[in-house]
């Protein structure tokens, strides 16, 4: 968790704008191959594909979009997919991520949380990337979470989630602290309907190589 000035998140977002390439959707893959089931949720954006032992240009999963007080979306600042999507899956596990101002134009409207679903390769490793969160905070202070990269191995025909964001835990004082959660976990079911837990899948880093052509 880093504390930023708000002309800082500026200056970098203005020159992000300018040097990074636009973020393709994420494609499911073909039916003729071995698939999971993976549930996305998160309050910043989350991307993912197939890794192949090299850094590529991941595809976006999901992105929160900024929402006002009337909980009508502001078209600046969309949520990706515009209609989040649901497949066969297992009941969420998850709470609910908060709704969080952003560390800059705070009168555009609050992030809010989207939960989406696809279809993602089985049995070969799978790249998650997530983070970058910016929140604003008391006076011109921000929270931050940083960019996380994981590569996971999903089982055919299995259940799982990605839980990415920003999160506030609630301190014995009364008060809450800012946690930046990246979890990634099977889902498993119960005995009662509607029942599920989690069991955490081993993650490890990606190499920090390019991809030729990235």
């Amino acid at each position: 968790m880093n504390l930023a000035t708000p002309t800082l998140l500026a200056a970098l977002a203005l020159l992000g704008a300018c040097s990074v390439k636009p973020v393709q959707p994420y494609s499911e893959p073909p039916l003729s191959v071995p698939t999971a089931q993976l549930r996305v949720i998160t309050n910043g954006e989350v991307r993912g594909d197939a890794y192949a032992g090299c850094l590529g240009d991941s595809k976006r999963l999901a992105k929160a979009g900024r929402f006002g007080s009337d909980q009508q979306a502001n078209i600046n600042y969309p949520q990706f997919p515009v209609q989040p999507r649901q497949i066969d899956m297992l009941p969420r596990f998850a709470p609910k991520l908060p709704a969080y101002a952003g560390a800059i134009r705070r009168g555009e409207g609050a992030y809010n949380e989207i939960a989406t679903e696809y279809r993602v390769p089985a049995g070969r490793p799978f790249l998650l990337e997530g983070g970058g969160v910016a929140a604003g905070g008391y006076g011109s202070t921000y929270s931050t979470c940083p960019e996380v990269r994981k590569v996971v191995l999903f089982e055919p025909g299995k259940s799982y989630e990605a839980y990415v964001g920003l999160n506030y835990i609630p301190q014995a004082n009364g008060e809450t602290a800012a946690m930046c959660a990246f979890a990634v976990y099977q889902l498993l079911p119960l005995g009662k309907p509607g029942a599920v837990m989690p069991m955490a899948v081993q993650a490890k880093p990606p190499v920090d190589s390019k991809c030729p052509g990235s």
